[in-house]
């Protein structure tokens, strides 16, 4: 986050005319972290494809049909400036043409954004896993944190906090430091139920002999576990938080998250950002790019 922005937020909504970008805002609006958040709202056209006549490329959609669409998404960001601009610290609008994914981690740089929130079209397990997908784009090549927002599906509802129920994944990488004060922006309500998750990845498939060689080592890496998490603990408690730690071995790490998350029927999964490089953040091995990819809640990926 930005420290000279003091309190404030500077946040970047990417908007379509889907329902879960009107969800994330309207959910982001409605919450204690409203008032924090300096806002830009962005909508990004897609350029039309072109075709090519006797050697020369003409767009398939006429110049004139292309430049009424982008009056009618500024139309539509205007009204959704005036409705919910009010419960922000502030608010405006843009609307650019380009690639989607590439036109919002762009417009993140030039608004100097703290972190980007989009909201996440695929409901399937077919839709979550599309590459082309905006959302994990997004998520996946920004340098920014992001949080991919999905409509809250449990039983209880947040009253006025954004989330409710909340599983942070320690890892023990450097990313981890920020997540409490990202916990702590998302200024969520007294008594807020905060998960501390850790896993330890399990090799089955090796050798009886050779598991019983590095069972020494794996305690080690137990007992740092619970003291990365002992220590993380009190400054979530001293935000109000009710901290619930807990230690877990699986051979898939993002798989035991999600588990963890829906069993707990949290409503947020908070992920630091292992991968250094733009390479290594696409690479589909990668623990938050599989749980943006297959979560029910909503992710908050912090960079």
């Amino acid at each position: 986050m930005n420290e000279r922005n003091g309190p404030k937020l500077r946040t970047l909504i990417g908007i379509d005319s889907s329902a879960p970008a009107r969800d994330a805002l309207q959910a982001l609006s409605k919450s204690t972290l409203a008032e924090a958040c300096e806002v830009s709202l962005a909508t990004i056209v897609p350029e039309p494809p072109l075709y090519t006549i006797d050697d020369t490329s003409m767009p398939w959609i006429p110049q004139e049909v292309f430049d009424s669409r982008l009056e009618i998404e500024n139309t539509q960001l205007k009204q959704l400036q005036q409705e919910f601009g009010e419960r922000f610290s502030s608010c405006e609008f843009s609307v650019s043409q380009g690639h989607p994914g590439r036109g919002l981690i762009e417009m993140s740089e030039r608004f100097d954004a703290d972190w980007i929130v989009i909201g996440s079209v695929g409901h399937s397990a077919f839709s979550r896993i599309l590459l082309g997908s905006t959302s994990d784009y997004v998520a996946n090549r920004s340098t920014r944190t992001c949080l991919v927002h999905r409509p809250i599906t449990t039983d209880h509802e947040p009253s006025k906090g954004l989330f409710s129920r909340v599983v942070i994944a320690i890892s023990n990488a450097e990313s981890d430091t920020a997540l409490p004060d990202w916990v702590a922006a998302l200024r969520l309500v007294p008594n807020c139920e905060v998960h501390l998750v850790h896993v330890m990845e399990t090799h089955p498939e090796y050798e009886l002999h050779l598991l019983k060689k590095v069972a020494a080592y794996m305690e080690e890496v137990r007992s740092a576990a619970w003291k990365l998490m002992e220590t993380t603990r009190p400054r979530l408690e001293a935000l109000g938080m009710k901290v619930k730690p807990s230690l877990l071995e699986s051979p898939h790490v993002g798989r035991a998250v999600l588990e963890y998350a829906n069993e707990h029927a949290c409503d947020l999964i908070v992920v630091g950002d292992q991968d250094d490089s733009l390479m290594e953040r696409v690479m589909l091995g990668s623990v938050s790019r599989f749980v943006v990819r297959h979560a029910n809640q909503s992710v908050l990926i912090v960079r």
